[in-house]
C-alpha cells in the first residue's frame, strides 16, 4: 500500500514530473545538435543520403567508415564531450530535485529554492559522482570474478543448466550494481539532509542508514522498474513494427515519439522510486528538514 500511496502522490505531481522530462529532453536536443550539425555534411555527401531517409538503408554508416577516416575520432570525441556536459549538468539538476524531495515540497515547489540548491550542492552531488565512478570500476570486475569463480564451482555445465547458471551470474552482478546505485541515492539524499556535515562524515550517516536497508531499498527500485520495463518492451516492439513499415522520415519521426514514451516512463519511474525512499529517509534523518513543531521545541530550549 506505501508503494501505491507513493504512485498516487506521483500523479498529483505530474508538473515536476513533466518539467524534469522537458528538461531532460531540452538538454539532451541541445547536445545532440552539435553532434548532428558535425556528422551533416559527411551525410550529405554520401551517396546514401537520400535513400537512408527513404528505406532505412545503413550502407551509408558502412561508406562513411570506409572513406571517412576521421568518422570514429570525431564521433568519440563529440560523444565524450557531451557525455561530460550531460553529466556535470544532471548532478547541478540533482542538488535541487533532491532537495525537493527529501524535504517533501515536491508538491508546492518554490523554483527560486529548487534552483538556488542546485548550484549549492552541485560540488557534493558532483564528488559523489566521482566516488561512484570509482566504485562501479571496482565492483564491476570483483563481481565479474565472484560470477565466475560460483560458474568454476558448477564445473562445465551444458544446454539447459548453462543457461540457468548464467541467469544467475548476471542476476549476482546485477544486484551488486543495484545496491551500489541505491547506496549513491542514500548519499544524496544525506547531501541534502545535512549539507554542512563534512563529504566523510555524509558518507558515514549515509552508510549507517543503507546497511540495515539495503536489501529493502533494492526491492523498492526493482519494484518501481518493473512497469517502465514493460512499457519500454512494448516500446522498442511498436518500434520494430514502425521500422519494419519503411516509412522514411515518417518512420523516423514516428520512433522518435515512440522513443518520448519510453523517457516520459523512464523519468516517472526514478521520480517515483525517490519519492518512496525520500519519504522514508525524512522520517529516520530528516537533518534540516525537522518537522515544525520540533524546531519549535528546539528553539524554546
Amino acid at each position: 500500500m506505501y508503494l501505491i500511496k507513493q504512485l498516487r502522490y506521483l500523479f498529483k505531481i505530474r508538473k515536476l514530473w513533466l518539467y524534469l522530462y522537458l528538461l531532460k529532453a531540452i538538454l539532451s536536443f541541445l547536445i545532440t545538435l552539435p553532434f548532428y550539425m558535425t556528422f551533416n555534411s559527411d551525410l550529405a555527401q554520401s551517396l546514401f543520403s537520400k535513400t537512408i531517409a527513404r528505406s532505412w538503408d545503413m550502407s551509408v554508416i558502412l561508406e562513411l567508415l570506409s572513406h571517412s577516416e576521421n568518422f570514429i575520432p570525431t564521433y568519440i570525441m563529440v560523444l565524450f564531450i557531451g557525455g561530460i556536459i550531460f553529466l556535470a549538468l544532471m548532478q547541478f539538476l540533482n542538488g535541487g530535485l533532491y532537495y525537493v524531495i527529501v524535504s517533501g515540497k515536491s508538491d508546492k515547489i518554490n523554483w527560486g529554492e529548487f534552483y538556488a540548491e542546485c548550484g549549492k550542492n552541485f560540488g557534493t552531488h558532483l564528488k559523489i559522482t566521482l566516488l561512484m565512478a570509482l566504485v562501479y570500476l571496482i565492483l564491476i570486475p570483483a563481481g565479474m570474478f565472484l560470477v565466475n569463480a560460483i560458474s568454476m564451482i558448477g564445473g562445465r555445465l551444458l544446454g539447459t543448466a548453462a543457461l540457468i547458471m548464467s541467469m544467475i551470474q548476471l542476476l549476482i552482478l546485477t544486484l551488486i550494481l543495484l545496491a551500489a546505485s541505491t547506496f549513491s541515492d542514500i548519499a544524496r539524499a544525506t547531501s541534502t539532509a545535512f549539507p554542512n556535515k563534512a563529504f566523510g562524515e555524509m558518507l558515514k550517516i549515509a552508510a549507517d542508514y543503507f546497511r540495515p536497508r539495503m536489501f529493502r531499498l533494492v526491492k523498492y527500485f526493482i519494484i518501481t522498474w518493473i512497469p517502465f520495463f514493460i512499457i519500454w518492451m512494448a516500446v522498442e516492439s511498436l518500434s520494430l513494427g514502425v521500422i519494419g513499415l519503411s516509412l522514411g522520415l515518417f518512420g523516423i519521426v514516428g520512433e522518435f515519439l515512440l522513443f518520448q514514451i519510453s523517457a516520459v516512463a523512464r523519468t516517472g519511474q526514478k521520480l517515483w522510486y525517490l519519492l518512496i525512499i525520500g519519504n522514508d529517509y525524512r522520517k529516520i534523518n530528516p537533518g534540516r528538514f525537522q518537522p515544525e513543531q520540533v524546531e519549535l521545541n528546539l528553539s524554546e530550549k
